[in-house]
């Protein structure tokens, strides 16, 4: 009775959103944030939505690194840059959240406009540059909260700084890092985001020197929980992976495949709809990062050989999306886009579709799902390899 609830609010929101996105992106952001804020602050409600929305299901648990799951489906960083929602996330069907990102140092935001949606294309426009109000203000906003779900703080360099040198960066980065530390607040995981393609004036972190450097500086806090790393996903294999040896060198738990898409020649994109955006400078979300996601999903599992936990991101929109990632390696996901054009109990609605798609495989939890796919493709090499010899 319950899935068939949340698929019905799905529905409904689905059917409204011709009305919905009558109303700039941006604007309608801000206002389910304060929505979110004020309904998680109200006693009881996020308990009783929670048990209108919130699918459990034994299959959908899962550990990794230690950090319990009820289920594998988180909210990205780049949609509660200021930790609305952390209260009522888990109570709307999600499994996780990492809040932010959030910068040592404040700042307003890039250029208006900062997010545009693409209907046709199932995308967003995103040009925010780590808009935030910064670490101190963050960590006062949710001082004494207690949460249901696994949360997780993204850090990232403040935009922009007065010095544009990589020890300037290291050196911010490390005290955002050490203030979210400091806090004591129950973190579940820190989550370092090197991959924001929008920035006013980019100190890239993906050479393995300065990333060395970086994480070396990192390493020295002792954090007390687990690093999860948002990576880029529109760099080559080759770069890709010259990365991923450079990680596996540190103390950290997972990677996050990816950030926003650069490339607006993907073929995702619906060309008349993406030419009213040509003048606008951004990047993009939800189904141009799909198929790269999937791919570089699959890429870092089969690279690290477990050596790392890999979180699958980009183009997530329903329970079929999140399977394919899933089985491509994935252990977790996360989504942002589909919160927009699925609405904000999508999460429900892919935890009410997933167990059925590990039954029908004969796979009784998403632990025993992760890397199947590549696990399968790696026998199948060997088979022909032996019936050459």
């Amino acid at each position: 009775m319950k899935k068939l609830f949340v698929h019905g609010v799905g529905k409904i929101y689905r059917f409204l959103t011709p009305i919905i996105f009558l109303s700039d992106s941006e604007p309608a952001h801000d206002f389910v944030l304060a929505m979110s804020q004020f309904l998680g602050s109200i006693p009881g409600v996020p308990k009783l939505l929670r048990v209108l929305l919130r699918i459990s299901d034994p299959s959908l648990e899962t550990t990794v690194d230690g950090i319990h799951f009820e289920n594998p489906i988180g909210l990205a960083a780049g949609f509660d840059h200021e930790a609305s929602m952390p209260r009522i996330v888990g109570s709307i069907g999600f499994g996780f959240q990492s809040i932010g990102t959030v910068t040592n140092g404040a700042y307003e935001g890039n250029p208006y406009p900062r997010i545009k949606r693409l209907v046709k294309s199932r995308t967003m426009l995103v040009y925010k540059g780590f808009k935030s109000s910064g670490m101190n203000f963050v960590l006062a906003k949710i001082k004494g909260q207690k949460w249901t779900v696994p949360i997780g703080i993204s850090i990232g360099r403040t935009n922009p700084l007065s010095e544009y040198t990589h020890e300037a960066a290291i050196a911010d980065i490390v005290e955002g890092f050490t203030k979210a530390i400091d806090s004591h607040m129950p973190f579940s995981y820190f989550e370092l985001n090197i991959s924001c393609p929008n920035m006013l004036h980019e100190i890239s972190f993906y050479e393995p020197e300065h990333l060395s450097t970086l994480l070396f500086a990192i390493q020295q806090l002792a954090l007390p929980k687990p690093l999860f790393i948002k990576m880029p996903i529109s760099l080559s294999d080759d770069e890709i992976l010259a990365i991923l040896d450079t990680v596996m060198q540190f103390q950290v738990a997972a990677v996050i495949f990816g950030n926003l898409q650069v490339d607006r020649t993907n073929p995702a994109f619906d060309k008349a709809e993406l030419a009213t955006l040509a003048k606008y400078p951004g990047n993009w979300s939800g189904m141009p990062c799909q198929e790269q996601s999937d791919h570089l999903v699959k890429l870092a599992y089969t690279h690290t050989k477990g050596r790392l936990a890999v979180v699958g991101c980009g183009g997530v929109f329903t329970a079929q999306d999140a399977y394919r990632k899933i089985r491509n390696g994935a252990s977790l996901i996360q989504l942002v886009t589909a919160t927009v054009f699925e609405g904000p109990q999508v999460a429900a609605e892919i935890c009410a579709d997933l167990p059925a798609l590990l039954a029908r495989d004969g796979l009784k939890s998403v632990a025993e799902a992760v890397g199947v796919d590549v696990k399968w493709e790696s026998l199948r090499g060997n088979v022909k390899n032996s019936e050459k010899l």
